[in-house]
Order: structure tokens, then sequence, then C-alpha cells
């Protein structure tokens, strides 16, 4: 059996003066952040054999300034897009590229923080961060976050800041699926009457009405969150196609009815027109498509409720509907389903896709679609490919038809 090691401190603070060798043994305490276990875990490193007392302290003024360093530079993520930023600003692209990437890296940081080294990062981290994105985000969302975590990851390997980039082994995993999740609307149905059923109030004041008008706002007009949030209450408007001239008061209706039997559509739209982001700042809707959604009677009659009782407490047209952050949307949404026994994975992007599914499953044709959801025909078209199957058979019918004639 090997015998053990004698070790005597001297005056200095980890430096020992070893029996066996008659030399000097440095210890250098430190922590490092586990991206495995989510938390600091404390390391150890030795130095052996210096020979002097003075070289042992050189050598471990090194370590403490940081003067040691593995093959693996110690930059962080953060770090990785500071260095990247200064890229960008050089090639040229524009302050909102900059501005959604630092965005999508806070997102990134609920779940890594942005101070992990990049040597840290291993195959099992990035698996658990994707997975905790999926989590959380919708697919097209978290396809977004990852290319942005790639990138990172490349702008430091190209710099050989890390000797190797375990990503160019790793194709990308499959985030957007091919049938995006829906609720059925029995499920959104439990959602609206809970909200609606509870009294419960905090400081007088009861918050469940406001949020059941929040989500069923999402549900009746696939707005995105950042848009939803963003609307103020001059938003929505009441709107006539019928020409001046020929209006009656048989063209006019009730609130909260519908007039959709007319010729021509009387009812309330919304202007969706912004988005706002995490960090509260206002910015133009994706793919800086402004667009008017026509909502249903139901929502109609809630949002009167709910403007009236803003405007009796002093509140302003100019100023924003719901007042929520991000954050507390997907909270009270995953927290009303967990209560109600429905699937908890549902997130407020989920709305925005059952809405689409719901149209396309209504025939409506694709520009009609784009119009309101303010995503292109080919994005439509790439996530909701399955729900178009089948469809040669119109395109055959109308064939037949022309021949017909």
């Amino acid at each position: 059996m090997a015998n053990k090691v004698k070790r005597t401190g001297t005056k200095y603070p980890n430096i020992y003066f070893n029996e066996s060798t008659k030399k000097y043994d440095i210890k250098y305490n430190y922590k490092e952040y586990s991206p495995l276990k989510g938390k600091n875990v404390y390391k150890a490193k030795w130095i052996y054999n210096c020979a002097t007392i003075t070289e042992a302290r050189a050598a471990l003024a090194n370590l403490q300034s940081g003067g040691y360093k593995e093959d693996d530079k110690d930059i962080t993520l953060n770090g990785a897009l500071e260095l990247w930023k200064m890229q960008a600003i050089h090639k040229g692209l524009s302050s909102q590229t900059i501005l959604n990437t630092e965005q999508q890296l806070k997102a990134i940081s609920k779940f890594l923080p942005s101070d992990t080294k990049l040597k840290n990062i291993t195959e099992q981290v990035y698996y658990q961060l994707t997975s905790s994105l999926k989590q959380e985000y919708s697919g097209e969302t978290v396809h977004s976050l990852d290319g942005t975590f790639r990138k990172l990851m490349h702008v430091a390997y190209k710099q050989k800041l890390i000797t190797d980039n375990f990503l160019r082994e790793i194709d990308r995993p499959n985030l957007i699926t091919s049938e995006p999740k829906t609720m059925k609307y029995d499920e959104f149905k439990r959602i609206d009457e809970y909200l609606g059923s509870i009294t419960k109030k905090h400081k007088g004041y009861n918050a469940y009405p406001k949020l059941q008008f929040f989500y069923n706002t999402l549900y009746f007009t696939g707005m995105r969150i950042g848009e939803c949030l963003a609307i103020t209450w001059e938003d929505f408007e009441e709107y006539n196609y019928y020409p001046e001239k020929d209006r009656t008061k048989e063209n006019f209706r009730l609130i909260g009815t519908s007039a959709t039997d007319k010729d021509h559509l009387i009812g309330m739209r919304v202007n969706v027109n912004k988005a706002i982001l995490n960090s509260g700042e206002i910015k133009e809707p994706k793919n800086k498509k402004n667009r008017n959604i026509p909502i249903p009677p139901g929502l109609e009659i809630m949002y009167y409720r709910e403007h009236n009782k803003h405007i009796a407490n002093g509140g302003n047209d100019t100023d924003r509907v719901f007042t929520y952050s991000h954050t507390y949307s997907l909270t009270r949404l995953k927290d009303t389903c967990k209560a109600l026994g429905l699937d908890t994975s549902y997130n407020c992007h989920t709305f925005r896709h059952t809405y689409i599914s719901n149209l396309i499953a209504n025939n409506i044709p694709l520009p009609i679609i784009e119009k309101v959801s303010g995503d292109t025909q080919a994005t439509i078209f790439r996530r909701y490919s399955h729900m178009f199957e089948g469809e040669e058979r119109l395109v055959l019918k109308a064939m037949e038809n022309v021949i017909g004639k």
C-alpha cells in the first residue's frame, strides 16, 4: 500500500511543504458552474514539486489571476454573444437582428445561464436544453432559439476559443413537428367557463374575467403572444362594409349578435400593428404585416365588458389592454390547465396553431389565412401541410365542373 502523502502548511495559504519530496505543492480552490447539476460545484487543482517557496507563490498567483488556461478558453455564452455582436456590426447587420439575438439568449438563459462556460457544455447539456425549450415554447420558437445557440457556439469555435464544436456532428433536431399541437374547442370551453366562474377577489378586484378575455382573444384571433400583449383598447374597432349611402337601420345590429348572414359583414375587428418583446420594447409585428382580424360576437361582448370597467376606473383608450408579461401569461395558462386536468404542455402559441388549423379545416383560402394570421402562405403550407393532404380531389372536382359546363 502506497504511503500517504504528508504535507505541512506554510505561512502562505494554499501552499504546502511535501515531506516526501521536500518540495512545495499548491492547492488552488475554485468554483465552476455545472450545467448538469444546475449549480456551482467546488473543485481543486494541484500543482506539485515547486522547488522553492518563491516559485510556489508565483505559480499560485498565476492560477488566482486566471493565468492557467486549459485548451478551451473560459469564454461564456454571454461572451460569445458579445463576440458575435462585434462581427454583426462589422458586417452591417440590422439593429433589429442584433436585438433579436440578445432576446433569444435571454430566453435560453432561463434554462442555461448566460455565464456558463462553453467548454462545460456537452451533448447531454445540449439535449437537456432543447428538451426544456420544447416544454416552454412552440416548435417554431424553439427552432429559432436552437439556431441562436448554435450560432454562438460556432463563432467561438471559429475564433479558436473552444477546441471542438460537438454541434457540427449533431443534426438539428426536428423541433418543428409536422402536426402542431392544437386545443380542442371543448377543452378551451372548460378553460373559458372556469375563469368566468371564479369570483375570488384580491384587494377588492377580481382579475379572472380579464384573464378570460385575454385567452379568448388569443383563441379567436390567432395573434402571437407578443402581438396580443401589445394591443391597446383603441385597436378594437367597429366596422361596416356597407357604403355610407346604403346604410340603414337594417344594416346595424345589436352588440354581440352575428351579421354574417347579410350581404356585407357588420361587426368588430382588432387591428394588429405592433408586438411587445420580453424586455417590454414595442416593435413591428413579425414579417412587418399589419392586419385586421374580425372577432366573433362572444369576444365582442367581453371587450365591451372589460372596456367599460377600464374607462370607469379612469383608464384611456390608448392604454394596453393586457399588461401581463410573457411569463405570467404562460404560467397562468399552465396553472389553469393543471387545475382542470388538461394537458399542461399547452402554451399561448397553441391558441395560434388552433386558430390557423380551424381556418384550414373550414376551407378558408390560403390568401385569407395569410391576411389574418400574418404568416406567409409558404410558412402556412409548410407548417400545416398535413391538413392539405387529399385536397387534390378538389382540383379534379373543379376540372369536372369546367368540363360539365
